[in-house]
């Protein structure tokens, strides 16, 4: 296959993969096919860019396949599940190093889109948008891979920190105050140039927009969306962890003030 020249793959349906509750995966070999919608074009063009940059843990855009799904490399290791794990230390640093990683490739990355998540106001870059365990894989300790760009586009590096506090801490559970505290400063650390109060405030803010966003997709008519909300209920389940949350966060605030 020459790169650039676009490719058309079979038509095969493939093994359908575990999770996704918005649109799914399906795997056919060693490629991945998806549904695509109008921000496809916008995410293939920032996956190219990566590709370029010699970012590793991305998938390739491939083309389409007979069933117009998009094809892209399949991505081998370990996903965390979150239901009954947490992600360890040293896969945390790795995660947060990695979106360090990210953020400088995309320094010099444009694009109007459309994307599917519009972000905040003011944002200052581009970004995956949905880093959290469910979306990378591991081998061992080493990230071995980051999918389901379908989120890309318009962010900030807090507000990516903050998704991955939420679910990395993870602050959407009622996790003990020390790890709490020490998971933000690793986060912090990992970053670079960030404070831990810092990510702990952007989670809130990520979680709201989180809420807003899929509120507004389903109301636009987003089938993906639409599936989210019927399988799990969102976003009501993130609107009751966000307030617990924010319940915490004067005390959290208060014992990362006083050095705890």
């Amino acid at each position: 296959m020459m790169r650039g020249v676009p490719t058309v793959w079979g038509d095969e349906v493939g093994e359908r993969l575990p999770g996704g509750n918005v649109h799914g995966a399906w795997r056919v070999g060693d490629t991945v096919r998806r549904t695509t919608g109008p921000w496809s074009p916008a995410v293939h063009a920032l996956l190219k860019h990566l590709e370029q940059s010699g970012l590793p843990c991305v998938p390739r855009f491939l083309g389409h396949d007979g069933l117009g799904r998009e094809v892209l490399t399949y991505l081998p290791g370990r996903v965390v599940d979150l239901d009954t794990e947490e992600l360890s230390d040293g896969q945390l640093i790795e995660v947060v190093a990695w979106t360090r990683g990210l953020h400088a490739a995309l320094q010099d990355f444009d694009h109007p889109g459309p994307w599917r998540f519009p972000g905040p106001e003011g944002p200052i870059m581009l970004g995956h948008n949905d880093i959290a365990p469910y979306n990378v894989c591991f081998d061992g300790d080493r990230l071995a891979g980051v999918f389901d760009w379908d989120l890309a586009g318009p962010t900030t590096p807090l507000l990516e920190l903050g998704h991955i506090a939420w679910t990395g801490v993870p602050l959407f559970r009622e996790t003990p105050d020390d790890v709490v505290l020490d998971r933000l400063r690793l986060i912090a650390a990992a970053y670079g140039g960030v404070r831990p109060r810092q990510v702990l405030e952007a989670c809130l803010e990520r979680t709201q927009l989180a809420i807003d966003g899929i509120e507004a997709a389903v109301a636009a008519g987003d089938a993906g969306m639409i599936n989210l909300a019927e399988t799990t209920g969102e976003p009501e389940p993130t609107r009751l962890r966000r307030a617990a949350l924010l319940r915490r966060v004067p005390h959290l605030l208060a014992l990362l003030d006083a050095g705890v």
